[in-house]
């Protein structure tokens, strides 16, 4: 009997912020299992062949799928010399069986590589006639491409390979193979790529209430922490690394016109952005090694003043995050509250607030 992933609602971004346009587990599903809604998303039980294909394209990993549980499949193949991943659909033999190559994401395949673990990846003859073939291909197109650019970045000289051998050559009885579809994964792009790895839009409502972010506490991912073991280990000079939609991590700027109204840091799920104050100054600050890149914050700010950069530098883990934006705190005329504003002001917005109501009342 086919179960479905399961759904962890307090680490989807949808969850978190109401507004959210993310469908990245959607747009991975191939069998429109996926829907989505202002209060996250809900898994159709009839419609879902447990694929993972959802789970691996989530960053923020609020899907799991019990039958790819990574962290135990990644302890397994460390202790290989070389581990052959094969995919359930196709009947072929593996070390691991996995119910989609799509689904082993670039940051497994580049750490075992890295580990000098020789990767095989069995059943892509399949492909053609499988129905998670078509999203599957992409994104295993995807992630290969992004373990290259890990790969590029930490240097190679004690990388293993990572292999799709063409199994039509060893097979030839076996039907539904186009000998065309070696290319794909010789230059390491999938059919659909382009849908795939499409950004995230900015959110164009109006000005964010209170009640469109549900407040949780933040959390890391097992993906990011096995990216930050490569970033951690980068050749010399350090090389930047490309935004990639596979890899999942990006690094934020910010242009001028915040307005302080910390929408970015209350909607983070991973506490990437934070918010840190003192008793004289507020500031934005941003963690590389906690970001996912699931473009969260550049959905919630009204201003639209985040932005993800084209490279992303400074991979090694800092132990301070990096400040995008500061103001020094000021103190209220009239209560003497501290408060921050973009601009300088005599009172405080609860001061002004006060003021409002009461000429609403008394005119």
């Amino acid at each position: 009997m086919l179960t479905q992933p399961e759904y962890r609602a307090s680490r989807c971004t949808r969850f978190r912020y109401r507004y959210s346009g993310c469908s990245r587990c959607a747009d991975a599903c191939p069998h429109e299992a996926v829907e989505l809604g202002d209060e996250g998303i809900k898994i159709s039980v009839t419609a879902c062949r447990n694929c993972a294909l959802c789970a691996a394209a989530c960053p923020t990993e609020a899907l799991l799928a019990d039958n790819l549980p990574r962290i135990e499949v990644l302890k397994r193949a460390a202790t290989r010399p070389e581990v052959t991943f094969a995919c359930a659909p196709s009947e072929s033999r593996g070390d691991e069986i996995v119910p989609c190559l799509g689904a082993l994401d670039a940051a497994m395949l580049a750490y075992l590589a890295s580990r000098g673990i020789a990767v095989t990846l069995a059943g892509t003859q399949h492909c053609a006639e499988c129905a998670h073939g078509a999203r599957g291909e992409a994104m295993l197109g995807l992630n290969l491409e992004a373990a290259e650019s890990l790969r590029h970045v930490a240097g190679n000289d004690k990388w293993a390979e990572i292999a799709v051998p063409d199994e039509s050559e060893a097979e030839p009885d076996k039907g539904g193979h186009n000998a065309s579809r070696r290319h794909l994964f010789r230059r390491f792009v999938g059919r659909g790529a382009d849908q795939l790895s499409r950004p995230v839009s900015a959110s164009e409502a109006s000005p964010v209430p209170l009640k469109a972010i549900r407040f949780a506490a933040p959390f890391s991912t097992a993906g990011r922490e096995l990216l930050q073991i490569l970033f951690n280990t980068p050749r010399e000079p350090p090389t930047p690394l490309p935004v990639h939609a596979a890899l999942l991590a990006a690094q934020v700027g910010i242009r001028p016109g915040c307005t302080a109204c910390e929408a970015c840091a209350r909607a983070c799920p991973t506490g990437a952005m934070q918010i840190r104050e003192s008793a004289t100054a507020w500031q934005l600050g941003f963690a590389f090694t906690r970001c996912v890149g699931c473009g969260v914050c550049v959905e919630v700010c009204q201003p639209n003043v985040p932005y993800f950069k084209d490279e992303m530098e400074n991979l090694a883990k800092s132990p301070e995050p990096v400040i995008l934006h500061a103001l020094g705190k000021q103190r209220c005329t009239r209560c003497d509250r501290f408060f921050i504003s973009p601009a300088p002001e005599e009172i405080c917005p609860i001061c002004e607030g006060d003021d409002a109501d009461f000429t609403s009342l008394f005119g």
